[in-house]
């Protein structure tokens, strides 16, 4: 009798004890790339697991950051060496992992990546105005490391997913505030989304002839960063906040075949936010 009345107490005392919160999620990793006329500076090892990448940008150019993976073998002379002879194209043995679409001079952009370990580079291949060169030929380039013990932060949750194809965009329901979408490249080639924000009465249209050769006058909006670009099959994370107002999202990745740019072959989507 006295045995059963001692396992029924703590059994009682048991269900009133205080139940142990569980863990909170581990935090991400975060780095900061500052970008200037014609370099980045940013840490050179990264330990491996997701990611959040921030790129300043501190120079008076549009300037951006992707996120190249080296495969085995690969050098960065080698890359130098094929993008000088290929300005168009992509160079072989390097897989791309998101990193910041184009800012204005004073902009931040960035993405979240889960990045495996290996060697990686920073790159940007926007096009210095003066004379048409990219501005990797210009040194704006960097080299980094991702090794070391991975870290336990998880994929942050997603409001959404944005999917690139062969050539175009599937956005998910846009409303104004801070989001973050899930990146997914449905290839096979490689693609990125450019966040423009559009001027008052301006069009996508009159945008892109502004970037023309020889156009005059600065194009009527404002490039809002993006998540970077993905080799077919590749994802990322996308934070972004959207003001009311009127956007398009572009790819200017160059197809292998033709040289033109994405956007020439259909994939550029205008989207308005309306005011709440």
């Amino acid at each position: 009798m006295k045995t059963r009345l001692a396992a029924t107490l703590l059994m009682g005392l048991a269900a009133c004890a205080p139940k142990s919160e569980p863990a909170p999620p581990a935090a991400l990793q975060e780095v900061t790339f500052t970008a200037t006329e014609f370099a980045f500076t940013g840490p050179d090892s990264i330990a491996p697991g997701f990611t959040k990448f921030t790129m300043v940008n501190q120079g008076a150019q549009d300037h951006h950051l992707i996120v190249g993976r080296f495969g085995d073998g690969q050098t960065l002379e080698a890359v130098m060496a094929f993008m000088k002879e290929n300005p168009t194209a992509e160079p072989p043995g390097v897989t791309w992992h998101g990193g910041a679409n184009a800012v204005a001079a004073g902009g931040s952009a960035g993405s979240i990546v889960d990045l495996a370990a290996g060697r990686y580079l920073a790159i940007c291949f926007m096009p210095d105005p003066a004379d048409g060169a990219p501005h990797l030929m210009k040194g704006m380039l960097k080299e980094f490391v991702v090794a070391g013990t991975r870290g336990t932060a998880v994929a942050p949750e997603s409001h959404g997913e944005v999917r690139l194809k062969d050539f175009g965009f599937t956005l998910p329901p846009l409303s104004a505030g801070t989001h973050t979408f899930h990146v997914v490249n449905d290839g096979p080639q490689t693609h990125e989304i450019q966040l423009v924000r559009l001027n008052d009465g301006a069009t996508a249209k009159e945008f892109l002839a502004a970037l023309a050769p020889g156009a005059k006058g600065p194009p009527p909006g404002v490039m809002m960063g993006g998540p970077g670009a993905y080799s077919a099959g590749g994802d990322g994370y996308w934070p972004v906040t959207l003001s009311p107002g009127n956007y398009v999202a572009i790819c200017f990745v160059p197809d292998p075949g033709s040289g033109a740019p994405h956007v020439m072959m259909g994939m550029m989507q205008e989207f308005a936010i309306p005011a709440s």
